[in-house]
Order: C-alpha cells, then structure tokens, then sequence
C-alpha cells in the first residue's frame, strides 16, 4: 500500500515540479504581491513635481494648505519616530511628543524633525510645490496654466500645474487648473478652507483656536495593560510584543489561504486531464483506487511544502540581505511579528490547520474533477467554487475586527472555515477544551470528506459519473433510499 501511494505521489509530484510553468509562478508569485504592495509607493513617488500658486491678501490660506499637502510626509516622520505607538496604540515617545509639538507651534516638518533629535530620516518626496505667483489676475494666470509662459522655481522655469484665488470677505475660492483628472491638489484645498472655517467660527464664538490643542495636550494619556502575565510582567503596559502573536497570526490565516486555494487548482486540472485522456484506466490495472487519490492529495501537499519551503528560505535571505536598508524604528515591529510566526503554540495550530484545511479542500476539488471530462466542462462549476474560495476570507476578514466576537467563535466550528479562524482566535487564549474541539473536529470533517470524495471520485473516474449523476449517488447513500431501476 504505502509504495502504490509513494509511487502515485512521485510520479504527480514530478509531473508538477519539472514544469517550467510552475517554476515560473514559484517565482513571480511573491515579486507580483510586492509588485502589488509596491505599487502606490511607486505610482506616489513617480508622479511628476507640480506647481501651484495661491493668490490672497494674506497668508492664511497659504499655510493652511502647505499643512494638508504636509500630511503625508507628517505620517511618514511620526511613524519613523515611533512605531510602536502609531502601529500599536501606546503612548508617543519623548521625540515624538516633541516633534508634534514643534508642528502645533508651525515648525515645518524638517524644523520638527530637527527638534527632535531624529537621525537621518528619508520623508516622502513633496509632490506638490508652491511658488510666488506670476500674476494676480486670472487673465495673467492663463498662459501659465497653459504651458505658453513658465514660472520661475529653485529648479528652473517650469510649468504652473493650478493657481487658487482667494478673495476677501464671502467668495468663492476659485481653483484653476487646465489638468481635470489630477484632483489631489483640489481636495487639499478643499481641506484646507475646511480647517481655516472651523477656525473662523471658533473666534465668532471668543474661543481660541489654541484652546483645543491646549486641551489635547492636558488630556490624561490612556495606558493600556492587561491583567494576564503574557509576554511582560503581569498587570504591566501593552506592548508590540504582545500586539505581535495577532498580527502573526493574521499574517498566518492569509498565508494559509492562499496556500491551500493556490495548490488545490492542481487537482482539479490534473484530474480532468487525466480523465479525459483515459489515463485512470492504465493507472487503475496496477494501483487501487484509494491509493491512487492518497497518493494524489500527497503529491500536491508536497508541491505547496515545497512552495512554503522555497519562500521561507528567499523570505530570510531577502530579510538579511536589506534589514540593514529599513528603518531601526520599523525594522523592529516587523521581526517581532515575524519572531511570532515561529512561536509553538501558535506554529503548531497552524501547521496542523494547513494539513487538514488541505485534505479537506484538496478532497473535494480532486472529487470534482473527476466529474468533469474538459476543462470547458469544469466551468460550470467555477461559480461555486468561486464561492467557496471566497467565503473564508471573508470570514478572515471579519475575525481581523474582533477575534472574540460571539459571530467567530460560532463559525469557527464551521469545518470549512475552522482551519483558518481557529489561527486567528489562539492569540485570544482560547480553552485547551476548545483547541482541542476544533481540532478534533476538523480530523473528523476532513475523514468525512475523504471518504465522500473517495465515492465521488470512484463513480467520475472509473465508471464515468458526470456532475448530474451526483445528486441521484449521494440519494441512494440516504437511508430508506433505493435506487431507481
């Protein structure tokens, strides 16, 4: 028995990693999802330099809108400053209090920087630039929007992207700009009459604007602890460290969803291929129909331990190779919750998690395949599979909110969502009783569908069953039922 399912999972394992094609995803996989993590920083960072002018009698508008274009570049310090309490919600540090309060008394961003004490910090390239203005009436404004006259920047000459003309007393704010699609700029203005009208009704009212930063500052800081000894002495403050085993573990339940719906594809398009071809005739002359589809879920098992093995060791060698090119203030969170991932109480669930989550996708993936002749066939079946995919990450996202919610405690004994919401509730301290259920119950779901599949996949492979036929087979399985001559 064991050689008839080492040879059937040999021979599918082969047949898979000798593929050019599945090299080639192995390797565009991980760059595509940093492609697509990567892309907004980059579309950010490639958008051109744009200049703008403001027209007013003041300054007021002026300093308003340079501290909305500032926004980004203030969430890229304050995070360099101190990660822990933008990530994870504890109090600033010394620098960061300092930098914020350089910002409140209209420090630019590299004066606060300064005042801080902060090192070297690389802040987000300013997109948006001001300069003086080339004229003062929109008439004179028109040819540099235009691109006929160019204004004159640290840079040299070039062209105004918007000119915002501030009138006194009651009238509208008019923003010029001949780019129509670009509306970044028209929304920071947008916010920036917004926070000089708070102002504005805050001294209708005798009340100083400075009243609400004053009160910011006296506001009694909230600490957060936990009564539980966890990775700190028991009743002490909550740190990244104890934030990091759940964001581990969200880490973890994606992963494992795109593991297991990554690799169960195999089964389906190597069955139907091997169908239709009358492959399971040859096979079945010298190997069982139940080592055989063993011998298959083995197979495809070891292609995803292998994909898992080879983005480990690139994940480490690529961590190595640039921790040095990450800040030491974010580099920090970041092994830490990497350092979770290879907790045993966490580590353990969720390998477990991904075997039998697999057997039991994996089963019912092969038994439809079985059913399915070509793959134009197979296609009647995408939108309940598509379903099927989806509805656990849903579940995933919802348990990201709130692990303990009755909601996800319920579902989670749901056996098709159970291997991925059960990752997500151990950081909560589940009971061992619980643990134990849960998994307990997905061995039995997955034996079940096992043995489902196994039926299924005898009435497609062997005896030629299509996706109609399955109805009337599960029928004549019902007590009381018998089959129709």
């Amino acid at each position: 028995m064991i050689r008839s399912i080492y040879l059937v999972a040999r021979r599918d394992y082969l047949g898979y990693v000798q593929a050019w094609g599945f090299w080639l995803g192995l390797m565009l996989t991980p760059i595509l999802l940093a492609v697509g993590i990567m892309a907004p920083t980059w579309a950010e960072n490639s958008q051109p330099t744009r200049y703008y002018t403001v027209i007013e009698s003041g300054s007021d508008f002026t300093e308003a809108l340079r501290a909305e274009i500032d926004e980004t570049r203030v969430d890229a310090a304050r995070l360099a400053l101190d990660p822990a309490s933008v990530i994870g919600g504890s109090d600033p540090n010394e620098a960061l209090q300092t930098f914020d309060n350089a910002l409140a008394g209209g420090a630019s961003v590299e004066a606060a920087l300064d005042q801080a004490g902060a090192p070297a910090i690389e802040l987000p390239q300013a997109g948006l630039i001001h300069v003086d203005p080339p004229a003062i009436t929109k008439e004179g404004l028109t040819p540099y929007l235009l691109g006929q006259k160019l204004v004159d920047t640290p840079e040299g000459p070039q062209p105004l992207f918007a000119a915002i003309l501030v009138p006194d007393g009651d009238g509208d704010i008019q923003y010029w700009s001949e780019n129509v699609t670009a509306d970044s700029l028209l929304r920071q203005v947008q916010a920036a009459e917004q926070l000089l009208a708070e102002r504005r009704v805050f001294e209708a009212a005798g009340v100083s604007p400075g009243l609400l930063r004053q009160a910011a500052e006296d506001a009694r800081p909230v600490t957060e602890r936990r009564a539980r000894p966890a990775s700190v002495e028991a009743g002490s403050q909550v740190t990244m460290a104890d934030r990091a085993p759940f964001y581990a573990s969200i880490l973890m339940a994606f992963m494992l969803w795109f593991l297991i719906f990554s690799v169960v594809n195999y089964l389906l398009m190597g069955t139907i291929e091997e169908r239709s071809n009358k492959i399971f005739d040859s096979l079945l002359t010298s190997v069982k129909l139940t080592h055989m589809l063993a011998g298959k879920l083995l197979a495809v098992l070891a292609v995803a331990l292998t994909l898992m093995g080879v983005w480990a060791i690139g994940t480490t060698i690529m961590a190595t190779a640039f921790a040095d090119m990450v800040d030491p203030g974010i580099r920090g969170p970041i092994f830490t919750v990497l350092g979770s991932v290879g907790e045993l109480q966490l580590l353990i669930p969720a390998l477990l998690s991904f075997v039998l989550g697999y057997l039991m996708y994996g089963a019912i993936f092969l038994a439809l395949g079985s059913l399915c002749d070509t793959i134009q066939e197979a296609q009647t079946l995408m939108t309940p599979l598509i379903v099927l995919l989806m509805v656990p990450m849903f579940m995933i996202t919802v348990a990201i909110s709130d692990p303990q919610s009755p909601l996800i405690a319920v579902m989670s004994w749901v056996p098709v969502f159970t291997p991925f919401l059960l990752i997500l509730r151990i950081p909560t301290v589940l009971p061992l009783w619980e643990i134990t259920g849960l998994l307990v119950l997905m061995i039995a779901s997955s034996l079940l569908v096992l043995w489902l599949a196994a039926r299924v996949y005898r009435a497609g492979a062997v005896h030629g069953a299509g996706v109609g036929d399955v109805g009337k087979m599960f029928a004549k399985m019902l007590p009381g039922k018998k089959a129709k001559a």
